[in-house]
């Protein structure tokens, strides 16, 4: 049973990160106590003052006072500055500066006033933050969110992320469960320095500053891959980005609007996936969605006979660029025809790819002669027969190849290939448009059926789709290939991870670990998680000292990396297996203070304070707490019910049990806990019903058979 009411007690004091992700309202708080304060700043460091002043001599002058409020914890004040240390939870300091102060007011102000009105502010922070925290999860809230680009400079550009993690539950507690544990997952992988808002109902946001829409596509799969590793079955994200201009609060709504419609779009493309607001803006404009049925009205009269032919598609690097009359073809039977933005699409009677690049050669030489064209001109072509396509799909393929193109420089000559298929299946991949990708990585196949990157392409798309059988099939067929390709490994892993076969992805992570390729940069990302996946299989597969082998190392050199925290109860959990305690105690609590929702660190911290005799009372309340925020595993239950049975409360105890009485792994400890129950009760027939049962059960030599021998015999000689 639940015990206490599922929701966060009301912030009772203030953290550094306060003063961030609230600076505007605080700011707004000062300067309506010192009404002629100009700037306030939050500091926690004295060298942060040198980005304040270029003076010296008053650099100088404000360090010295900036440390001594630091070290008395007492307000100053100097020439036109005023200076409050703030106690934040974690017991560090930050000031806040304000600067442009009257200096008649500063000479005048006395201790008895700086102290008041530091200790007024500060429980004003406080109002300030409660009414922003959202008490389900300890994140902002939604009112706060409608403030999130009020400290953005003029001109710089901000996105926003929103993420629906949406649960699978039976009841409104396993909701509450699922909401802290997708708020503990996305803290770790965004960091502690990226505000994070939980809107309601299982939808998250965060923001980015200083961004465009290229980091963001490649960050939306990122994000999707990893929340999928976390194991939750439905993932989508949506982004949108500006640029903060006079408008300030239009154009926050208008993100907010724009992110929250590709959220939408997300969640109707399948489980896992992603979409930004450009990708829905521009679908009329981009290349890969652009309409063709004008110009094939016009061409396809021109190759309605023609058996064989080459489509070429000449692409100035700037639309205004006019190249159309610049054209002058010689071969016999050729023509060419207006496209979009000044493109130019030239039919060529030819098919053969070195005589029609070399017709195209010659024809861009003559371009350039004119000086009046002074960008670059890109040639994308499409032959016809080739592979499955219909002629109505060479236009297309003429822009995929320009795309193609692109990746290695302007004014490239590029043949549609296989590699222009898988170009433009990851363009798709980025938008989040997983089914035409998976179309496109195909259909490369088909040209090149043992091309590795297409089919480690396609099967990271099947995952997305969650058909994981297909998915590992490509990467075994990738393996095939390339035995030692690292991504087809890792990819093989975590797919038979996520199907329950354990042992197959120890082994798959353990081949990636071995490989080594010359493109290592990158993949630089993946193999700086490989070590934690393989960590954690390691721990789950109880191979303790394997596990702290990798995971120690990896931990220590990604010590200041956000999401480094994930290893902690592993680790702790290791140091258990090896029977050392001390330690194990020390990493779990360390992975309770990173994610205090953790129900399996509590439960074991728990049951190791019970075995060292460290607090039966604190052992009772860790495995209460662990059962409380995950009802589902039995060896929860049983390390509950063996605190119940120290503490004394047998019944509570005897109820905690009854689920690991059904369940394989915990039958044996479960048996001997009723049977000690019994025993403490004076029934000392039930005893030896129960302790048999164990004896039966368990392993020879196992702990819990060797404690009930030691009991029957006791029961045997009284």
């Amino acid at each position: 049973m639940i015990h206490h009411f599922p929701l966060f007690a009301i912030a009772n004091s203030l953290s550094n990160h306060d003063f961030h992700s609230f600076s505007l309202p605080f700011s707004r708080k000062i300067k309506e106590k010192i009404a002629t304060a100009a700037e306030v700043y939050f500091l926690e460091d004295a060298w942060q003052l040198e980005d304040l002043t270029t003076d010296a001599a008053q650099f100088s002058h404000l360090q010295g006072i900036f440390s001594q409020a630091i070290e008395t914890k007492a307000p100053a004040a100097s020439d036109d500055c005023l200076l409050f240390p703030f106690s934040v939870n974690d017991e560090r300091i930050v000031v806040a500066l304000v600067t442009g102060v009257d200096r008649l007011l500063v000479k005048k102000v006395g201790h008895d006033w700086l102290q008041e009105t530091r200790d007024t502010l500060q429980r004003e922070f406080l109002t300030v933050k409660q009414a922003g925290v959202d008490l389900q999860t300890g994140l902002l809230n939604s009112a706060h969110l409608n403030t999130l680009f009020d400290t953005a400079a003029e001109g710089e550009h901000v996105g926003l992320v929103l993420v629906e993690i949406y649960p699978r539950v039976r009841t409104a507690m396993e909701a509450m469960q699922h909401v802290r544990h997708s708020a503990a997952v996305l803290k770790s992988f965004i960091g502690g320095h990226v505000p994070l808002y939980h809107i309601g109902q299982s939808v998250f946001a965060f923001s980015w500053q200083n961004c465009n829409e290229d980091p963001a596509s490649r960050f939306g799969p990122l994000l999707v891959s990893f929340l999928k590793r976390e194991q939750f079955k439905r993932i989508h994200v949506g982004y949108s980005q500006g640029q903060i201009g006079d408008g300030r609060q239009s154009e926050t709504r208008r993100i907010l609007d724009e992110s929250w419609l590709a959220l939408q779009a997300a969640c109707t493309r399948g489980p896992f996936s992603f979409c930004t607001y450009r990708s829905l803006q521009n679908c009329q404009r981009h290349s890969l969605y652009t309409s063709s049925q004008s110009l094939l009205a016009r061409i396809s009269p021109c190759w309605q006979n023609l058996d064989q032919f080459a489509l070429v598609q000449l692409h100035p690097a700037e639309a205004t660029e006019n190249i159309y009359d610049k054209i002058a073809l010689d071969l016999a039977g050729s023509k060419k025809f207006k496209g979009h933005d000044n493109d130019v699409f030239i039919l060529l009677p030819i098919t053969a790819s070195r005589k029609v690049v070399a017709l195209v050669q010659k024809i861009l030489l003559s371009i350039r002669r004119d000086r009046r064209i002074k960008s670059a001109v890109a040639a994308g072509i499409a032959i016809f027969p080739f592979g499955d396509f219909r002629k109505a799909e060479l236009v297309l393929n003429c822009r995929k190849a320009l795309l193609h193109g692109a990746l290695m420089g302007e004014g490239m000559i590029t043949v549609f290939d296989a590699l222009s298929l898988n170009v433009s299946g990851d363009i798709f991949y980025g938008e989040g448009d997983i089914p035409r990708a998976v179309k496109d990585y195909r259909r490369g196949l088909l040209i090149q059926p043992h091309d590795v990157n297409l089919l480690n392409s396609l099967g990271v798309s099947y995952a997305m789709m969650n058909k994981h059988r297909l998915a590992n099939d490509c990467f075994l067929k990738a393996l095939t290939v390339k035995n030692d390709n690292f991504m087809s490994w890792y990819n093989l892993g975590l797919g038979r991870e996520l199907q329950g076969n354990i042992a197959g992805a120890v082994e798959s992570f353990e081949h990636a670990c071995k490989c080594h390729t010359d493109n290592e940069q990158d993949t630089a990302d993946v193999r700086a998680e490989l070590p934690l996946q393989l960590g954690k299989l390691y721990c789950r597969t109880g191979r303790y000292q394997e596990a702290l082998d990798i995971l120690l190392p990896w931990y220590d050199k990604k010590n200041s990396v956000p999401g480094v925290g994930r290893a902690l109860r592993y680790l702790g959990e290791s140091f258990h297996g090896v029977g050392r305690d001390r330690e194990a105690t020390i990493w779990l609590q360390r992975a309770i203070r990173f994610d205090e929702f953790d129900a399996n660190a509590l439960s074991l911290l728990g049951e190791i304070y019970l075995e060292n005799k460290e607090g039966d009372q604190i052992s009772l309340k860790l495995c209460e707490k662990s059962v409380e925020l995950n009802p589902m595993p039995p060896v929860f239950h049983l390390r509950l019910a063996r605190a119940q049975v120290q503490c004394g409360f047998l019944e509570a105890a005897r109820e905690s049990l009854r689920r690991c009485l059904r369940d394989k792994a915990t039958k044996g400890a479960a048996e001997f806990q009723m049977g000690l129950i019994c025993w403490r009760q004076g029934q000392k027939l039930r005893a030896r019903h129960w302790f048999s049962k164990t004896i039966n059960h368990e392993a020879t030599g196992s702990i819990w058979q060797k404690q009930a021998d030691h009991y029957m015999t006791d029961l045997q000689t009284t």
